[in-house]
């Protein structure tokens, strides 16, 4: 089968009220790495009522060459089966020879609703995004097994290329404002019938506390937190340090906090500045997603993985670190 006339590669960039999340930022910029790689081009594609022009320039600077803005006020919420037809109806038209969602809410399932109208594959929960040098196709790579395994999977027989990447995968590249890119404006045609779900309140969300998303330090906690006083001092020294909270499954089985908060292959990426790892061990089902610019380990075994990978290790026992550390930061009146 020829797809000599499939090329480009796309990146469907999520916004709430006009602005574009980071998760479009982290994907424009890694599809930005993959099309110098093969030499073309990189399309993003906008859906909603409207879309600010400066979430168009932010686009541009982080990589894009063409911004096609879907704008119509019957997208202003996002629906699958509105979305679905008008992302499948442009790369029946472009025909790109690859499209990136992020693995959020909607991105999951609006993938696969695209890829059932395109006829073609789709890959989930992406960790890591390379070219093949022999046949030019992306390897989208994702945990399998479990998460005891990485696989590699290639889309040799249909196009586009799709796949879905965890939100925190890759980091937002620094947006370079002297970049220029064509933005293009697709007419949309839609009906109330084209609409699957009608939207009739929102309801905000209830911020959660110790949020992993945009902490700039992240208190991360493992098995070696032995019962609740000391996991109360971890989420005092959180608090100390107004960072987020990430934890291992032994630290969900007891019921401390919800799963939403888990690190690793099966949970969350952190791409914070720091990452405190307190009490885990260093296993690669974890370690694999943490990202951050600097790793700081506390454990009572110096053997442990961790240690060896921290740019600061600590040797110690979490009941006599946890308390001083604390009484150290209340000196400092942090």
């Amino acid at each position: 089968m020829g797809f000599s006339e499939y090329k480009d590669i796309y990146i469907i960039a999520e916004s709430l009220d006009g602005v574009i999340g980071k998760e479009a930022l982290e994907i424009t910029g890694q599809a930005r790495l993959l099309a110098n790689e093969l030499k073309e081009r990189v399309c993003a594609v906008v859906i909603g009522e409207k879309v600010t022009d400066e979430s168009i320039q932010l686009l541009i600077a982080s990589g894009a060459d063409e911004v096609y803005v879907l704008a119509h006020a019957l997208l202003m919420n996002y629906d699958g089966k509105s979305y679905a037809k008008v992302v499948s109806k442009l790369c029946d038209e472009k025909k790109p020879s690859a499209v990136i969602f992020s693995a959020t809410a909607c991105g999951r399932d609006l993938a696969p609703r695209v890829a059932a109208e395109l006829v073609c594959g789709v890959t989930a929960d992406v960790t890591e995004l390379s070219i093949d040098k022999e046949s030019h196709l992306i390897i989208w790579s994702r945990p399998a097994l479990g998460g005891n395994i990485i696989a590699d999977i290639i889309s040799p027989n249909y196009k586009p290329q799709m796949g879905t990447i965890r939100p925190g995968t890759f980091r937002i590249p620094s947006p370079d404002y002297t970049r220029h890119g064509e933005v293009i404006h697709v007419p949309v045609f839609l009906s109330e019938g084209d609409i699957g779900v009608v939207v009739k309140e929102k309801i905000p969300a209830k911020k959660e506390e110790y949020s992993l998303k945009d902490a700039e330090i992240v208190i991360a906690a493992g098995r070696g937190i032995r019962n609740k006083q000391e996991w109360d001092m971890v989420e005092e020294l959180a608090n100390m340090l107004h960072a987020g909270i990430g934890v291992t499954r032994p630290i969900i089985d007891q019921g401390w906090i919800s799963a939403e908060h888990k690190v690793g292959q099966t949970g969350n990426n952190v791409t914070s500045k720091v990452y405190i790892a307190l009490g885990i061990s260093g296993a690669m089902q974890h370690m694999c997603a943490v990202k951050s610019d600097i790793l700081v380990a506390v454990n009572n075994n110096v053997n442990a993985p961790i240690m060896d990978m921290a740019d600061y290790s600590v040797e110690s026992n979490l009941k006599d670190f946890l308390p001083a550390i604390i009484k150290e930061l209340k000196k400092r009146s942090i």
